[in-house]
């Protein structure tokens, strides 16, 4: 019997599902590797141990199972350089890197804010590529004269070990601020600017396409052939949209980790971006990623637990909460702990909780803060809505979507259904779709699609919509009041 491989690079590790063609997972392979802290807001990796845990990864996976095709799910604007043997020439600068703040402002002024983000999909930020290239041209010139190839993901990087080519997928080659949305190729007028040539870019592909084959120099040591094709794959905020089942308009992924994402799937571009929104190439041709971010979201639950000495688990928390009315007795929670991206907020808004009360208990607390964080997502699904989208139901991902309370919650507020896949660590599954599709053990999309599976359905309840109406209304109110209070003071 054949199978896929779908590998997820994150910021902190790796991970293989190993799926058959019906879409049964028969593995998961993990190992970690670590972020390099060289200074105030200065974070780095070695790809090196991109390679390192994604190699012994799949030899295991290799002495079990026959492999048929690989796809590569990644974080996105982790920027290496390589020389003209192909070899690295520094660490990567991480996605969380925010050396290039000046860079950034030199863009704007350059550019203009709205032209950059309606070219680009992007709001400038130091995470982004295009300002840390602009950061090495002021400040590495040598290092970058030496450059002969720019990637800005482990996933081109990981590519390019394995088949020898330099390529990137659609959606991290427009999620990198280099890539002209509206024309459908680097942005030459930005590339420019930051002082490299386009050649030094990566071939551009789609999420499904090969980029190559095993090279006969590895395939030995990694356990395989040198017929398995590479599939470029995808973003991994991408990669977990398609694993839940999502390719057409309707569906919207609300995935709760750290962070907290909205993301829809829009069959064509908006003509004006909302400045609320990003928005990039999704895993299929005329198709576009609209996403809209929270800083901290389940990270708000784990400081929650931590504040509090640990004297509750998360289940023992959801069994309390779940005895909380809507509106958690009063309580209210400003979720920016991690600052925001919401228009009319500072991007360095600080969180709050108010209207505590001598009988309140932690447990409000917590419920306090999965209805804020639904709020807060709320927003960005009406930007979404009004822009002329229809929503037809929310699909959960991530390790948030576990939480059957918040599930209800966000029903609720979002006034949807909330639907939890049987699986929710969703990214390496969307890989896995991927390598199938472009390998040909999919016939389609719609083929491919049996690998989803749904477990539950949480429904809105009428009464309680109206309740969280009128919460969500006092909450804008309450957390652009919360954030100017805190400027005047």
């Amino acid at each position: 019997m054949k199978y896929l491989v779908g590998a997820d690079l994150g910021t902190s590790g790796v991970k293989l599902y190993v799926t058959d063609y019906e879409g049964r997972v028969v593995t998961v392979v993990r190992e970690k590797y670590g972020l390099i802290f060289r200074g105030p807001g200065i974070v780095e990796q070695n790809p090196e141990d991109w390679w390192n845990a994604f190699s012994k990864c799949l030899r295991e996976v290799a002495e079990k199972y026959k492999v048929s095709a690989i796809a590569l799910s990644s974080q996105a604007n982790t920027l290496l350089l390589l020389d003209e043997k192909g070899r690295i020439l520094s660490n990567a600068i991480s996605w969380l890197d925010q050396r290039s703040f000046k860079e950034v402002n030199e863009l704007i002024e350059a550019f203009g804010l709205k032209y950059l983000h309606q070219r680009t999909g992007m709001i400038p930020n130091p995470g982004f590529t295009a300002p840390k290239l602009l950061w090495l041209k002021k400040n590495k010139k040598d290092l970058l004269s030496r450059t002969k190839k720019i990637l800005f993901s482990p996933q081109s990087y990981i590519a390019y070990k394995l088949t020898g080519k330099i390529a990137v997928d659609r959606s991290l080659a427009s999620f990198s601020m280099l890539y002209d949305i509206r024309k459908e190729d680097w942005f030459s007028e930005l590339v420019e600017f930051t002082g490299v040539e386009a050649d030094l870019l990566p071939t551009i592909h789609y999420s499904y396409e090969i980029v190559g084959h095993i090279r006969s120099e590895i395939a030995p040591k990694l356990r395989l052939s040198t017929k398995i094709p590479v599939i470029i794959g995808a973003h991994d905020q991408c990669c977990a949209a398609l694993g839940a089942g999502v390719y057409c308009q309707g569906p919207v992924i609300d995935s709760t980790g750290t962070a907290g994402v909205i993301l829809y799937v829009a069959e064509k571009l908006p003509k004006e971006i909302p400045v609320s929104l990003l928005v990039y190439h999704y895993v299929f041709p005329g198709k576009w990623t609209l996403l809209g971010t929270l800083s901290a979201s389940g990270a708000l639950i784990d400081w929650l637990i931590e504040f509090t000495g640990r004297k509750l688990s998360h289940e023992e928390f959801e069994r309390e909460a779940e005895k909380v009315p809507a509106g958690s007795n009063g309580v209210r929670v400003v979720p920016y702990f991690s600052g925001s991206f919401r228009p009319g907020v500072p991007p360095d808004a600080r969180g709050a909780i108010l209207g505590l009360m001598l009988f309140h208990k932690p447990h409000h607390v917590y419920r306090a803060i999965m209805e804020a964080i639904a709020f807060e997502l709320k927003y960005y699904l009406e930007t979404i809505k009004n822009l002329g989208y229809p929503l037809s139901k929310v699909i959960a991902v991530g390790g948030g979507a576990k939480s059957r309370l918040w599930r209800k919650i966000k029903a609720n507020v979002f006034e949807l259904p909330v639907l939890k896949p049987k699986i929710t660590d969703t990214a390496p599954l969307g890989a896995c779709i991927l390598a199938g599709i472009g390998s040909g053990a999919f016939k389609n999309i719609e083929d491919a699609m049996r690998i989803v599976s749904i477990e539950e359905e949480v429904k809105p309840n009428k009464e309680l919509i109206i309740i969280y109406r009128k919460l969500y209304k006092n909450y804008l109110d309450l957390s652009k009041k919360i954030c100017l209070e805190q400027y005047e003071v």
